[in-house]
Order: structure tokens, then C-alpha cells, then sequence
């Protein structure tokens, strides 16, 4: 026989007749073991599974509530906090995160209440004493400006896009604009990607009224960093400076879409709209704000122009009353309140009003020249500059009158009258901190305690 030359593959277990139980008996063990070992495997990996999906759910969580935060996008910050604490709970971080956006918002009262609970939760110590201390530089409340701002730069992670912002704000609202500008110049070289330096430099244009250069920095901003809300409503404002009303609408629209509860922004939109005559949208904006009794007096005073022009009187008595015994020398809602009455057949109320406008009608005639004047440089002094302010501000226009009158205190911050109208405009809107800020300076000054 010749041997063949293939290996040979069968041993004696092939040729065993109880191999197949055997070969049966095995496999059934191997099963049983693996069938373990899966076990055992998808025990130790399916919570390793849950754990991952819901570390990167919290960790996503949180960056979208950072990057709401950075381009002060605050109410959006503020949903997905909440969204994020129905997941995981009130946390020290959601806390601290809550008082930043009210910080921003400048909510005092709820940015006190969630520092607090952060505190009371374990959270960092100097990171709720620095954004503390940001809250009273952003609203210009410390006793020295430069020693706050070092103690702020000095923590041992500073966050310049928080402490920015602060910084300028509460230089700006102390009008110290040298001081704001030379921050600018550090900030830019600092960190030159941030959307605030075009930001700030805008707002700054817009308040020397060139509203180019205004239009220009901030029309970069917005296209560099088209989610850096605050952009928008300074846009708007460039934008009603060189009497674009259409394109002041589409900004102020996108700002309100992130804040709707933001009634300045609301009114400016108002007045874009009576400006490009869409008066019936104006209506539908504004009335729902003047029943709920919340619509400030630009919303009310623009509203009763319509309602003259359509001649409605009562509805214009309705709404203008109020801001009547707030203002009474305005001499706008004098005139509109007088044609309202006398076509109600209130004669006696319609002089009253009469004579309110007939008495302020000279200020305001001497508006156009006394605004010549001091765009030509012929006037250069605070007195000046307060004159025109008070007259616009109680006689015509709150905004304008602000804007004279913080010019008056930046040529001379000792000039008391201003800041004596300064303190009655914050009392009449109930805003007492910025007219407390302005009292505490004239006491001061006359050395009342």
C-alpha cells in the first residue's frame, strides 16, 4: 500500500462512539460560559454607556449655557439653566450661572438671591466675591474705580469677557471716557477676537452722533459675531441716526426676538415703525404693554399721536393722563392732552393744558438755536449744555435731555444742576439706585451726610 501523503486529520476521539455526547457536553459548557461572560460584560458596559451619555448631555448643557453667557444672550442663558436643572437639579454651577445672567441683566435683587444659593451650595468663594465686585464696577458703585478693577484682574483665572464688559459699562455710566477708551486700546491688544471692543467704540460713535462710524464698527460686529446680541439694539440707534428706520426695524427685531421683555428696545421699534408710517403695527405692539399698565411714556406718547390722528381723544386722555401728573411740564403731552379735551368738550381741562404748552412753547422754540450753537463749538460749558438738556428733557425729549445733560457732567462732573436732574428723571421712572448714585454725589459735594 502506498503510503498517502496527506496528513492525517481523524484521531482515535473521531472514532470513538460516545465522542458526539462528549463533543455535545463541551460546547454546552462553552455556551454557559460565554453566555457569562456577556453577562458580566454588558453589566460593566451598559452603565459605562449611561454614564457617557449623560456626562456628554451635562457637559453639552453647559457649554451652551457658556456660550449664551459670552455674547450676553441672557434670556437664552437663562432657559437652558432651567432646561439644564430639571435634568440634574440646582447645582452650585447652575446657581452661579443663574446670578451672572442677572448680573448681565442687571437684576440686583435675583443676582443677590442665586449668589447666594451658589454659596450656600459649595461654590467657589473668590469666584462669587469677583462677580460680585463686577456687578458694583458694571454699575459704577464702588468707592475707586481703578483699585476695583486691579482686584478684579488679579484673581487667579481672570476672565477678561466678564470683566470687560464691567469695566467699560461703569466707566461709561460715570462718563469717564478717556479712563473707557484706554481700557479699549488694552482690552483690543489683549484679546483682539472679542466682539466688544467694535461694540463699545460704536456705542461711543453713536454718542458723538457720527453715525457712519457708528454703522460701520457695528455692522462689522454684527457680521463678525451674528450671535453677540447686544449688537443689535446699538445698531438700531446708528441706524435711527441717519434716518434708516427700515433697517432699524430688522435689528431691533432680532434683539427683541432674544429679549422681548426689554420695553426700551420695544418702544425704539414703535417709533421705527410711526416713522416708516406702519401705524397699525404700531397699535398691535404697544397696546397690549399699556393695558397691562407696563408701556413706558415714549410707548404712550406715541401711541396718543395715533390716537389724535384718528380721532380717538378718550383713548388719548386714557393713556396720557398718568404721564401728565409725571411730567407736567411737557409741553408734547400738554398739546395732545388740550386738542384731546377740547374735542371731548372739556374746555376748562383743555386751557389747563393750553396753558402748560403756551408757558414751556418759548424753551422749546429756542431748542433749534441753542443746539446750533453748541454743534458749532461756540458754547463750550457745562451751563450750556445743561440748558438744552433741561428743557429737552422735561419740556420735549426724555433721551435727548439725557444726552445734553450727561455732556454737562462730562465737561464739568461738579455742575449740580445736572445731576439734580438727573436724580428727579431716575425717581420719576423708578429707577431709585441710579438716582440714589446722583444724589450721593450732591450730598458730597454740600457735605451733607
Amino acid at each position: 500500500m502506498v503510503a498517502s501523503d496527506f496528513p492525517i486529520l481523524l484521531t482515535l476521539d473521531d472514532l470513538d462512539p460516545k465522542a458526539p455526547k462528549v463533543s455535545k457536553l463541551t460546547t454546552s459548557r462553552n455556551g454557559g460560559s460565554s453566555s457569562i461572560r456577556l453577562a458580566v460584560l454588558l453589566a460593566i458596559l451598559i452603565p459605562l454607556a449611561v454614564f457617557g451619555y449623560l456626562h456628554n448631555r451635562y457637559t453639552s448643557s453647559i457649554q451652551r449655557i457658556e456660550k449664551s453667557l459670552a455674547m450676553w444672550d441672557d434670556p437664552k442663558a437663562l432657559r437652558e439653566i432651567k432646561a439644564f436643572e430639571k435634568d440634574s437639579g440646582l447645582s452650585a454651577e447652575s446657581a452661579f450661572y443663574r446670578a451672572r445672567a442677572y448680573r448681565h441683566q442687571g437684576d440686583d435683587v435675583a443676582f443677590s438671591q442665586f449668589s447666594g444659593i451658589a454659596k450656600q451650595l459649595g461654590y467657589s468663594e473668590e469666584k462669587l466675591t469677583t462677580e460680585k465686585l463686577l456687578r458694583e464696577i458694571q454699575g459704577g458703585l464702588v468707592p475707586n474705580m481703578d483699585t476695583a478693577i486691579a482686584t478684579a484682574m488679579s484673581t487667579a483665572e481672570p476672565e477678561l469677557g466678564e470683566i470687560g464688559p464691567a469695566v467699560v459699562y461703569g466707566r461709561l455710566g460715570k462718563l469717564e471716557f478717556d479712563k473707557a477708551d484706554a481700557f479699549l486700546k488694552f482690552w483690543s491688544e489683549t484679546d483682539p477676537k472679542t466682539p466688544w471692543i467694535d461694540f463699545f467704540r460704536g456705542m461711543l460713535a453713536i454718542s458723538g452722533r457720527d453715525a457712519d462710524r457708528a454703522t460701520e464698527l457695528l455692522e462689522g460686529c454684527a457680521r463678525s459675531y451674528p450671535e453677540f446680541v447686544p449688537v443689535y439694539r446699538q445698531l438700531a440707534s446708528a441706524y435711527l441716526l441717519s434716518r434708516d428706520s427700515e433697517r432699524a426695524v430688522l435689528a431691533l427685531q432680532r434683539f427683541i426676538k432674544s429679549n422681548p421683555q426689554d420695553l426700551d428696545a420695544i418702544g425704539l421699534l414703535g417709533t421705527a415703525l410711526f416713522n416708516l408710517d406702519r401705524l397699525d403695527e404700531v397699535v398691535k405692539l404697544f397696546e397690549p404693554w399699556v393695558e397691562s399698565g407696563k408701556a413706558t411714556i415714549d410707548m404712550r406718547m406715541t401711541l396718543s399721536r395715533i390716537y389724535s390722528a384718528k380721532n380717538e381723544p378718550k383713548k388719548v386722555v386714557d393713556i396720557l393722563s398718568s404721564v401728565a401728573s409725571l411730567w407736567p411740564e411737557d409741553v408734547r403731552i400738554a398739546n395732545l392732552l388740550s386738542q384731546a379735551h377740547q374735542s371731548l368738550g372739556n374746555a376748562a381741562e383743555s386751557d389747563r393744558f393750553a396753558k402748560v404748552a403756551e408757558a414751556g412753547q418759548a424753551d422749546v422754540q429756542s431748542i433749534d438755536g441753542r443746539l446750533a450753537r453748541l454743534m458749532s463749538g461756540t458754547d463750550r460749558q457745562a451751563q450750556q449744555h445743561y440748558e438744552l438738556g433741561h428743557i429737552l428733557l422735561h419740556k420735549q425729549s426724555r433721551e435727548e435731555g439725557l444726552y445734553w445733560l450727561n455732556l454737562a457732567l462730562g465737561i464739568d462732573e461738579t455742575f449740580l444742576p445736572a445731576h439734580e436732574d438727573l436724580v428727579q428723571y431716575f425717581t420719576r421712572i423708578s429707577k431709585p439706585e441710579y438716582a440714589a448714585r446722583h444724589q450721593r454725589y450732591i450730598n458730597l459735594r454740600r457735605g451733607v451726610q
